[in-house]
């Protein structure tokens, strides 16, 4: 599949947005305007990185810190971008690709990933303790090289993964909230990190190869 090809089906899923949340800006009123910050919180996730090849290292587990800001956008509706890091995982650099590596592997580069995510939440609200939060939306993953080893090639194991935007996600997430406080809730949240570029890069894996699928917990102060 082309390259052209893979943006169109991005931006379609991107326009999904709009088209399946008609909800913004119709109730405006209730929620007192547009895009209100809402509350501050900090996630630390716990994440499996799907790898389908064989030869290079199993599948890795992530454990990244996040941190969001949540904007009240209509009477249920919310978005709440994310930054998340992990620095940690280590790719070599193979026949034009790039895979997990071991540990112990000689050619390595470390690299920190940088994740940035922009769901869209509807809230339910079963009572006044407990809320579960439904989302999704597109999510980037920028893996940075910070360190190498033997012959590791940096500029390879980076180049890969901007090359065909393997960088570009979609995210399927759910927040169960306990309001402790009434400015201090507790969160869990299980969450699914598709990697969109497998349609359209032409390497033929599977779309679990590159796929971050986990359980996070974390603290939302309400403002």
């Amino acid at each position: 599949m082309k390259i052209s090809k893979g943006l169109y089906i991005f931006l379609l899923l991107c326009g999904f947005l709009r088209v399946s949340f008609p909800a913004f800006g119709q109730e405006e009123e209730a929620s007192g305007g547009f895009f209100t910050l809402d509350s501050l919180a900090v996630f630390h996730d716990t994440l499996w990185l799907g790898n389908s090849d064989n030869d290079s290292a199993p599948s890795p587990i992530m454990s990244q810190w996040g941190f969001s800001l949540t904007f009240h956008v209509s009477q249920r509706w919310y978005f709440a971008p994310e930054l998340g890091l992990y620095y940690g995982l280590e790719y070599f650099y193979r026949d034009g690709r790039a895979f997990p590596a071991e540990i112990e592997y000689a050619d390595a580069v470390k690299t920190l990933d940088i994740f940035a995510g922009f769901p869209v939440f509807y809230k339910f609200s079963p009572d006044d303790d407990f809320s579960l939060f439904a989302g999704t939306g597109p999510a980037f993953s920028f893996k940075i090289p910070m360190r190498t080893y033997g012959k590791g090639s940096a500029g390879d194991v980076g180049g890969y993964f901007l090359e065909n935007y393997r960088f570009v996600h979609w995210e399927f997430t759910a927040i169960f909230e306990w309001n402790f406080f009434s400015q201090l809730a507790f969160c869990v949240r299980p969450r699914v990190i598709v990697p969109l570029y497998r349609l359209w890069d032409g390497e033929g894996a599977p779309i679990y190869d590159g796929l971050m699928a986990g359980v996070g917990f974390g603290l939302r102060l309400k403002l």
